[in-house]
């Protein structure tokens, strides 16, 4: 079968699939017939390609760039299903099997709720645990679709990372920075925080001493996107809350490297300079066209607390805005677990009971909460000791028990490397209704001499 066969084939057994879910009942054979052709036309692909990428632009349909034939009306009621949802390109990928498409192919037909945007439709298919098929826009910037995973993951981090330190030294420079770059990257951490969050957020747990101001920049705005989205925030906002946060510290680019990277406690004379960044932050930002006003306002207050002190001291009887709350949670928590020149990071445990501590003062309640929850009491990629000794990462969080995700045990209880590693489900119970081995605390990788990356 030549290429352009498979191209025709392909598409034509996707409408076929997506106009049987919109016309029978679920589990009609009419579906499972219609769903198997399509999910062996995705295997044939998929063996020879790690991606597929379905583009619908005007009248033209394109699989992986080349144009597909059309006749007729064969796939007119297709390309109305997905213009209802503002789609116009469906990207797949290898592992993709056939009840995870069956499970795509509903919501994009509109089983599972009516009309709305693609965002909608994606955090739909988040929600349903569909990580091989992805939907979107294309824009004229249309970037190569990255895989699912953690591989897909790193990628799209260690780029907005690339951005963020180019951002920096642009900026340390007296130069123009590149606006439209930064809201590049922040599209693609955006678009992974809807897709796979917890590969994402397991990337943030990584301490690189090496680069921590540009980490601290793509982890805080993570953090903050991840954080809107649980509460809400429409998505075209929420890109907006990640550019704000990608920009929080960027004034400190003006500061001293004497003084941003002192080991020691700040001088009397020091501490006003090193405070000034919140001004000069937002100088910065308001000077640059393309950028939001958001991202001034965030660079000026994400150093004000709830109750009012922090700094600018001029400034401090206003009213915080909910960016400037999340970026500030954000901005502390990322950076109490990450070594710094002058103290130790701390175990993400130990972080979330000092902000805990400064509960309804420096940071609003209710936000504390919600906050906390989504960044998990032992996220994936933490290392955490059991109560038999064991030493291991988080590969899994348990949706309704934060004190009991799934762990790759990877040390014996003698921190020996085990051979074999092995998965435990801290959940589960034995036949006697006893519950399986309990996380006792979170540990320092460098403690034990793991690398987080690799174990995932």
């Amino acid at each position: 079968m030549n290429a352009t066969l498979s191209r025709d084939v392909l598409i034509r057994r996707l409408a076929a699939a997506t106009r049987a879910m919109g016309l029978y009942t679920r589990g009609h054979p009419h579906i499972d017939r219609n769903v198997s052709a399509l999910s062996d036309a995705c295997a044939a692909w998929l063996q020879e390609s790690p991606s597929l990428v379905i583009g619908f632009l005007d009248s033209e349909i394109v699989v992986d760039s080349a144009p597909v034939r059309q006749s007729g009306g064969t796939l007119t009621g297709l390309a109305r299903t997905l213009a209802r949802h503002n789609i116009d390109k469906i990207s797949l990928f290898r592992g993709l099997t056939k009840d995870e498409l069956r499970a795509a192919l509903e919501i994009i037909a509109g089983r599972n709720g009516g009309p709305d945007g693609h965002d909608a439709v994606a955090s739909r298919l988040g929600e349903a645990g569909v990580r091989h098929v992805t939907v979107g826009t294309i824009s004229l910037e249309e970037t190569e679709p990255q895989p699912p995973g953690i591989q897909g993951a790193i990628r799209v981090y260690d780029s907005a990372m690339r951005t963020a330190e180019t951002f920096w030294e642009t900026t340390r420079a007296g130069q123009p920075p590149d606006t439209q770059s930064a809201r590049k990257a922040i599209n693609g951490l955006a678009q992974v925080v809807t897709d796979d969050r917890p590969s994402l957020m397991a990337l943030t747990t990584l301490k690189r001493h090496d680069a921590y101001t540009f980490t601290h920049m793509v982890n805080v705005s993570v953090i903050t996107m991840a954080v809107a989205r649980a509460l809400g925030v429409e998505a075209g906002l929420v890109r907006e809350f990640g550019l704000a946060a990608l920009m929080h510290d960027i004034g400190k680019s003006q500061t001293p490297l004497e003084i941003l990277n002192k080991p020691g406690k700040l001088s009397h004379d020091e501490v006003p300079i090193i405070k000034r960044h919140v001004v000069d932050g937002a100088e910065l930002l308001w000077q640059l066209p393309d950028m939001p006003p958001l991202a001034a306002i965030v660079a000026f207050e994400h150093h004000l607390r709830q109750d009012r002190t922090g700094y600018p001291e001029a400034a401090r009887p206003r009213r915080l805005n909910l960016c400037t709350m999340i970026v500030s949670l954000a901005d502390v928590f990322d950076a109490l677990r990450t070594h710094r020149p002058y103290r130790q990071a701390l175990a993400t445990d130990r972080v979330r009971a000092m902000l805990a501590e400064q509960n309804g003062t420096a940071f609003h309640p209710t936000l504390l909460k919600r906050f906390i929850t989504v960044v998990g009491l032992f996220p994936v990629g933490s290392l955490v000791r059991l109560d038999t000794g064991v030493v291991g990462i988080v590969t899994h969080e348990h949706p309704e028990d934060v004190f009991r995700p799934q762990v790759k045990v990877i040390l014996d209880a003698g921190g020996h490397r085990l051979d074999e590693p092995y998965l435990l489900n801290t959940w589960e119970r034995d036949a006697d209704g006893a519950c399986a081995p309990a996380v006792t605390e979170a540990i320092d990788a460098e403690e034990v001499g793991l690398d987080p990356l690799t174990l995932l």
